[in-house]
């Protein structure tokens, strides 16, 4: 199980300074020491509620959250160490529904420039609320002022919204609506739970169509999970109430006005006149109309966290499987990136609750051993899965340590003790071939700017002839470890120092070697050596290794 780091060293906050950075830095998973909340500064967003995340194609991550009643817009150039200072989307205040079902959400469509956020407004009712909806034409420079997106005009719960964009540019609001209860009450009839309603836009979100019935009797208080349908539909699934008080699971997709009957997705016979407050996670799988799902349940059949694939066309859910059955796990999240299935949930052991991660190579068939990316000993948000253009986050907002926003990848780092007959060994496994030596330590800013360089050549040569020697102790390969993901070098094999005698190691490298760092050496195919002190260079590698 690998557990990252949570003490990292001092360096970080040297090494953002020494790089050059916005205004505000944010603590994450990597970081020593949480950055407060300065309430004369409320645009950080360590002082906020509920964060939802997303990528936009260069790169940038953009976060919306709440803080004092109204909802705020971030962005991030370095993957989330760095925030800029962030601006608010809503004029007025507002009281916002935030808890880890519901929060304000965002999406990019960047063939119109436009950015879409939602959120639930809490009315003056008992569990009443309103879907509110803003958009803006300039990528954030401005929004266009807020609208209530349910159409019905009343005074009941609205709540829980879900936002998707499709392939063609249809946006769609679905979200939780008891509009229908408040119609049976005037019947004198009872009515069971909320309805599941939904609108789009056509337009990027100037006008939305009227407001429409999925179905009735869906639970009051579990988010709805959202995922593509072909190129301009959605499919959606919820926590749905069947028979009098069995909450399992409902899916159903809808194409502009024509929505599709609802399929059972789950049988798990939870028998619960109350709310869970545990809604589920789908993505689309390789095959047509089909789902990876997960949810929580506490049912006479399944207990626990599951994971299924569901067939809508045939309406049947197969490789049913239990992720977690702890007391304390819950709240997954599914994406799928490179053809590998993610899942991340978080449990509670009693002491800390650790952000689990699993992945599947095989559309769900089996999955690999747990490990933990991040455990924080105070409360935490709904941690939720972030595809970028380069790599997949968990976003979590913890209590104690900040907003974290941690990369997910599959690739193991190989590191290995290095000791006197190391480089002999190295040579002889590349004989014939050149190489780049690349020495440094985790309490050297500048080798970080290096360590930068290698990412960067790393995903334009995949094959690059790179080796990589720490000379910290290999007792705290963590640390070190943080910075191979934090740069995308994990998948390189590295070494780190596995003698306290380091002169002694430093001289079987080169006994010319003061120990200053960075230190690189060239090899050429007779593996001749070139040494260079100092930051290495670009031009300098491509130069060496005639790329």
């Amino acid at each position: 199980m690998r557990i990252f780091s949570k003490t990292l060293v001092l360096v970080k906050a040297v090494l953002l300074a020494f790089a050059g950075s916005p205004a505000v830095t944010v603590a994450n998973v990597n970081a020593a020491a949480l950055e407060p909340c300065d309430v004369s500064n409320p645009g950080l967003i360590n002082c906020g509620s509920a964060p939802s995340a997303t990528f936009s194609e260069d790169g940038t991550l953009w976060v919306v959250f709440e803080y004092q009643q109204h909802v705020w817009l971030t962005q991030s150039a370095d993957g989330g160490r760095q925030f800029d200072v962030a601006t608010r989307v809503t004029d007025e205040p507002e009281n916002i529904e935030v808890n880890g079902e519901n929060r304000p959400k965002i999406i990019i469509d960047e063939d119109s420039d436009s950015l879409f956020v939602s959120w639930t407004q809490k009315t003056e009712g008992m569990h009443t609320g309103d879907i509110r909806f803003t958009y803006s034409a300039d990528m954030g420079t401005t929004f266009e002022p807020v609208r209530t997106v349910n159409d019905d005009g009343l005074l009941t719960s609205h709540r829980f919204e879900s936002m998707l964009l499709t392939d063609e540019g249809r946006l769609y609001i679905t979200w939780l609506d008891k509009r229908n209860l408040e119609y049976a009450k005037e019947r004198g009839e009872e009515y069971r739970g909320s309805g599941v309603f939904y609108t789009f836009s056509d337009d990027n979100g100037r006008a939305f169509a009227p407001n429409q019935k999925i179905a009735d009797h869906s639970c009051e208080c579990c988010r709805i999970a959202v995922a593509p349908h072909g190129d301009n539909g959605m499919a959606l699934m919820w926590r749905h109430v069947f028979n009098v008080n069995t909450r399992d699971h409902a899916i159903a997709t809808v194409n502009g006005s024509e929505a599709t009957t609802v399929n059972r997705a789950t049988v798990d016979d939870w028998q619960i006149d109350a709310c869970p407050h545990h809604g589920p996670s789908m993505v689309p799988a390789d095959s047509a109309e089909t789902y990876h799902m997960s949810w929580f349940s506490a049912g006479d059949t399944h207990r626990g966290l599951y994971y299924g694939r569901h067939d809508v066309a045939a309406g049947e859910t197969s490789l049913i499987k239990q992720m977690d059955g702890r007391p304390g796990a819950g709240h997954p999240s599914l994406a799928v990136e490179d053809d590998v299935l993610h899942m991340v949930w978080k449990r509670f052991n009693g002491v800390a609750t650790d952000l689990i991660h699993v992945s599947s190579m095989d559309e769900g068939q089996s999955w690999s051993e747990e490990s933990v990316l991040a455990s924080t000993e105070g409360g935490s948000d709904h941690p939720l899965l972030v595809q970028g253009p380069e790599a997949l986050h968990v976003s979590w907002m913890t209590h104690e340590d900040g907003y974290q926003f941690v990369r997910v990848s599959d690739s193991k780092p190989d590191i290995r003790a290095f000791t006197t007959t190391t480089l002999e060994d190295i040579k002889a496994q590349r004989e014939g071939e050149p190489f780049v030596l690349a020495l440094w330590s985790v309490t050297c800013p500048p080798c970080m700017v290096e360590l930068e360089m290698f990412g960067e050549l790393l995903k334009e040569y995949p094959d690059l002839p790179l080796v990589l020697v720490s000379t910290d102790d290999i007792a705290g390969q963590e640390d070190a470890l943080d910075f191979l993901y934090d740069y995308e070098l994990e998948g390189i094999t590295s070494w780190m120092f596995a003698d306290s005698f380091t002169e002694r190691l430093r001289f079987s490298i080169d006994p010319n070697w003061f120990g200053e760092l960075p230190r690189s050496y060239y090899f050429d195919s007779a593996h001749q050596a070139e040494a260079h002190s100092g930051i290495l260079k670009e031009e300098q590698v491509r130069d060496w290794l005639s790329l």
